[in-house]
């Protein structure tokens, strides 16, 4: 981007590339311009369980395996939940799924006790469907995510967990195991398109 300032003037000139897009805000007090990539189109999957109920999803991006392992071994504890899917899109980041069905008011406190992205802590306030959201689609600088083991302890493996979701990775991913817990009878889950950024 060109920018020449002439006294009290400033001037641009840019070009927008194919895979950019710009928006600008204004109002009495300031004026801003923002050139930004466009954002990709992804598929992926919600907790969402239905009747007020979700999963616990988690997004780890640039995260060592080692922190991932501490925090779930921290909330397995504290919250009482059963062990856990461990998935990778690519070095260091890192998707954490445990099936146990909870309140979905409770997801959002657990999740402040974990050191997961930033941004996906919020993730509800964005999202349309107002549901966390992990993806199973490729995207630009890494692959749909792989399962690596089932993490946490095999403690309180009693109570009830969404068998729509354990269905869902059975058809996504090869040689996935489960943890040993108690599946209801559940079937259906929501799949969504949503943006993301590289």
């Amino acid at each position: 981007m060109e920018i020449k300032k002439r006294g009290n003037k400033i001037s641009f000139n840019h070009l927008l590339k194919k895979n950019e897009l710009y928006k600008i805000m204004q109002n009495k007090n300031y004026f801003s311009l923002s050139i930004y990539p466009r954002p990709q189109i992804v598929k992926g999957y919600s907790g969402d369980c239905g009747n007020g109920q979700s999963i616990l999803l988690i997004d780890y991006d640039n995260t060592l395996l080692d922190i991932v392992l501490e925090d779930y071994f921290f909330i397995q504890k504290k919250f009482k939940l059963p062990q856990a899917y461990l998935f990778s899109t690519k070095e260091n980041n890192y998707h954490v799924v445990c099936p146990l069905k909870l309140p979905s008011g409770k997801i959002p406190k657990i999740l402040m006790w974990v050191r997961c992205d930033a941004n996906y802590r919020t993730m509800p306030l964005r999202s349309l469907y107002k549901s966390y959201i992990l993806r199973i689609s490729d995207k630009e600088g890494s692959k749909k995510s792989r399962f690596l083991r089932i993490i946490g302890q095999n403690h309180n493996n009693k109570k009830v967990c969404s068998n729509a979701h354990k269905l869902l990775f059975e058809r996504v991913f090869k040689q996935i195991k489960h943890p040993s817990v108690k599946w209801d009878d559940s079937k259906t889950i929501k799949l969504q398109e949503y943006e993301t950024f590289r």
